[in-house]
């Protein structure tokens, strides 16, 4: 009896200071994906390429001969959001997801540069380090043009590439958000509570449960960060693009692309495809900008379809 107890009063201190303080739902989230990634098998590491400190999760692969699998988040997001895909990838893989420069515990410098091939020179520093000779990317948004521009520049450590919903190429159709950023808005910049659940909505079609605090703590980052992911976005929106250069890209390439994406069009899509020299396509109907979020169970399906024609 004490204990159930003891238990509702804490329900009920959290609640109250989810109500009162943005932060509640910060650390709920945190604590949350922590205990998830220990239930999947990941441990947390950390590592140190030069001047940048990689904060990571990381699971050990049961078969030394499967390919090495690197999740690279989009922009604003961190490595959290790739959990329960990678949690749906067969435990023979290793798989690594790292927090960017610049985002969630990876940390952020305004003396780092934050174009896509500076970020990918880091990602293959972090390999080197941990003696991945070869490994496939698979990126999200800015995570996805990061990971093309890493297959241009390091070939010979990329062995296949899957990008969902990539950013770096010029829409045929602009999306809802690139309609914004013509008009000089950004829906990343936040500065509300409403300004976060405009962006919010843009972000996903099948959005998974999440409670209110805890979003509410999520806009709380945002604004706090407001002034680093400006600087961020005018590296990697504006350099290293993709357009005239997917012929580079050499390794087998799957692309994923949510049907109803608001941030990055699905036009996009068919741009892809037909510019590099071998690639699949995959459209999901009814989804935004995150399938592996929205659909983490179909998303590492189709991915694992196509890493068995690679192996």
């Amino acid at each position: 009896m004490k204990k159930a107890i003891l238990v509702v009063g804490l329900l009920l201190l959290v609640v109250w200071g989810a109500t009162r303080f943005p932060a509640t739902g910060q650390w709920v989230y945190q604590a949350t994906t922590r205990v998830e990634a220990m239930l999947y098998g990941f441990d947390k590491t950390s590592v140190a390429v030069g001047d940048l400190t990689f904060s990571l999760y990381q699971r050990k692969g049961t078969d030394a001969k499967a390919p090495t699998l690197v999740l690279l988040h989009g922009y604003t997001a961190s490595k959290e959001l790739w959990l329960r895909f990678a949690h749906q990838l067969d435990e023979r893989y290793q798989v690594l997801i790292p927090d960017l420069a610049g985002h969630g515990e990876t940390g952020f410098d305004p003396q780092w540069s934050y174009r896509p091939r500076a970020q990918a020179t880091r990602v293959k520093r972090m390999l080197d380090a941990l003696s991945v000779e070869q490994a496939v990317l698979i990126g999200n948004s800015m995570g996805g043009l990061i990971a093309a521009n890493f297959a241009i520049d390091h070939a010979g450590q990329t062995q296949a590439l899957v990008v969902i919903d990539p950013a770096g190429v010029r829409a045929p159709i602009p999306s809802r958000a690139e309609l914004l950023f013509q008009q000089g808005e950004s829906p990343f910049e936040i500065d509300s509570w409403q300004d976060f659940q405009e962006f919010y909505k843009l972000t996903m079609a099948e959005p998974p449960f999440v409670p209110d605090f805890v979003l509410r703590g999520m806009a709380e980052r945002y604004q706090q960060r407001k002034a680093q992911y400006v600087q961020i976005a005018e590296d990697f929106r504006n350099l290293d693009q993709l357009d005239g250069r997917l012929q580079q890209i050499e390794v087998p390439t799957l692309v994923i692309w949510g049907s109803v994406d608001q941030l990055l069009d699905a036009s996009s899509a068919e741009v892809w495809q037909q510019q590099l020299p071998q690639s699949e396509l995959e459209i999901f109907a009814g989804v935004g900008h995150m399938p592996m979020v929205e659909r983490p169970a179909q998303t590492a399906g189709r991915v694992q379809e196509f890493l068995k024609g690679i192996e």
